[in-house]
C-alpha cells in the first residue's frame, strides 16, 4: 500500500524557512520630521510630468558578519480543537491530496517537498504505480490529535491521524488504503510533514536554524522598510506596506513619514546602509520570531533649492521572520529607547497568509 508521508514546505518567505548583546537605545541623528522647514527659494528645475514618474528603488542593505544570540524565549501552547480547526485541517489535507494527484497526472511538474519527505514520496509513488491504471486520492477520515499555537495565537501546527484511499478510476486494479499521521502548519494549515512509522519520528521534523538564513531573511524587509521612506524628483513615494495599519507601529510610522514636507524635501534616499543583527528571539524548532537589528548608514536629502545634505543615521528595528507571510519590519525604537509599538506588535494580524 502506498505510504502517504508527504510534506509540503511553506514558501519561506517563509514562508519556506550563534552570539552579541543588543544595545538598549538607538540614536536618531536624521532631521526631525516635525521641525519647521526653512523657507526655500523656488528652484528652476524642470517640472516632472506624471508619465515620467517611476517607483522608488529599494536601497541596498549589507548585513554585517559576526555572531548573535538565538534566544528561544518564545513558547508554544496547546490550544483548543474546535470545528474551525477540524475543518481547516480537513481542507488542508484534501488540498494536499489533490496536489499529489495533479503531480502524478502531469498537471504540475514537481511536488513542493524536500528532504526525507521527498525521498519517501518518490519511492511510494513509484511502488504504487500500476501500468494502465489511473488513481485518485480521497480522504476517508480525519482526527485532530493536537493543536499547537504560537504565543500570539496563530497556528504553529496541527497533528492529525488520517485514513486515505487511493481509488482506481480507470484500468484494472485494487484500491489502496492507508492510515497515518500528517502535520499541518501555517495560518491556512497546509501539510508540511508526515510521520515515519518505521523510525518513530517525523520525516522532516524541526531542523536547525543556520545563522546565515537569518542574515539572508532580513535584507528584503529592511530594504522595503527604507524604501517606504524614500523618494526622488522623478519617483512617487512608496505607499505600500505589508501590514497596513493593523499595528500601533505602522500607524505611528505613517504619521512620522507623512509629516515630512515633500515640497521642501524633494529627494530623500538612504545610502550605505548596514544591518547588524543583535539578537533573535524565537520558538525552538518553529523559528517564527523577532530579529532585533541595528541600522546604520547615510540619509541623503535634497531640498527644493537643490542643496544636498548627507546625515548619518542609526536606528533599531524589529523584523518578524519565518511566519505565514513574507518577513517585515514590525517595530522601531524612538530616540529615547522606547519601542514605538509599546510591545503590542499585533502579530496575530501580521502572521497571516495574505495571498
Amino acid at each position: 500500500m502506498i505510504r502517504i508521508v508527504l510534506a509540503f514546505l511553506l514558501l519561506a518567505r517563509a514562508c519556506a524557512p550563534v552570539n552579541a548583546t543588543p544595545r538598549a537605545t538607538a540614536s536618531a541623528t536624521e532631521p526631525s520630521a516635525t521641525t519647521p522647514a526653512p523657507t526655500i527659494a523656488p528652484t528652476n528645475a524642470p517640472s516632472i510630468t506624471p508619465s515620467q514618474l517611476t517607483e522608488v528603488t529599494a536601497p541596498d542593505v549589507a548585513v554585517t558578519a559576526g555572531t548573535f544570540p538565538i534566544l528561544t524565549s518564545l513558547r508554544l501552547r496547546l490550544a483548543a480543537i474546535d470545528d474551525a480547526v477540524v475543518q481547516g485541517a480537513r481542507a488542508g489535507v484534501e488540498q494536499y491530496l489533490r496536489a499529489i494527484d495533479y503531480y502524478r497526472g502531469g498537471q504540475t511538474p514537481a511536488l513542493p517537498i524536500s528532504g526525507r519527505s521527498l525521498a519517501a514520496v518518490a519511492a511510494a509513488l513509484k511502488d504504487s504505480a500500476t501500468p494502465g491504471v489511473t488513481r485518485e486520492f480521497a480522504l476517508e477520515s480525519l482526527h485532530v490529535d493536537r493543536h499547537v499555537q504560537k504565543p500570539w495565537g496563530t497556528h504553529a501546527y496541527v497533528d492529525v491521524t488520517v485514513s486515505i484511499v487511493d481509488r482506481v478510476v480507470s484500468g484494472t486494479g485494487a484500491d489502496q488504503h492507508e492510515t497515518g499521521m500528517l502535520r499541518l502548519s501555517g495560518d491556512r494549515l497546509r501539510v508540511t510533514d508526515g510521520w515515519d512509522a518505521e523510525n518513530g519520528r517525523w520525516f522532516n521534523g524541526f531542523g536547525p536554524l543556520p545563522l546565515a538564513q537569518i542574515r539572508t531573511e532580513i535584507v528584503f524587509p529592511i530594504a522595503e522598510y527604507l524604501r517606504g521612506e524614500s523618494w526622488t524628483r522623478t519617483s512617487v513615494p512608496s505607499r505600500w506596506t505589508f501590514g497596513g495599519d493593523v499595528s500601533a507601529f505602522a500607524r505611528a510610522r505613517a504619521q512620522r513619514v507623512a509629516a515630512i514636507d515633500r515640497a521642501q524635501i524633494v529627494s530623500r534616499v538612504f545610502d550605505g546602509t548596514t544591518a547588524t543583527i543583535e539578537r533573535f528571539d524565537t520558538i525552538d524548532g518553529i523559528w517564527s520570531g523577532l530579529a532585533t537589528v541595528r541600522l546604520e548608514g547615510t540619509l541623503v536629502t535634497t531640498n527644493a533649492a537643490g542643496r544636498t545634505d548627507r546625515v548619518p543615521f542609526e536606528r533599531h528595528v524589529r523584523v518578524f521572520l519565518f511566519g505565514s507571510w513574507v518577513p517585515e519590519v514590525v517595530d522601531e525604537q524612538t530616540p529615547s529607547g522606547a519601542w514605538v509599538s509599546g510591545d503590542e506588535l499585533a502579530l496575530d494580524k501580521i502572521d497571516v497568509d495574505r495571498a
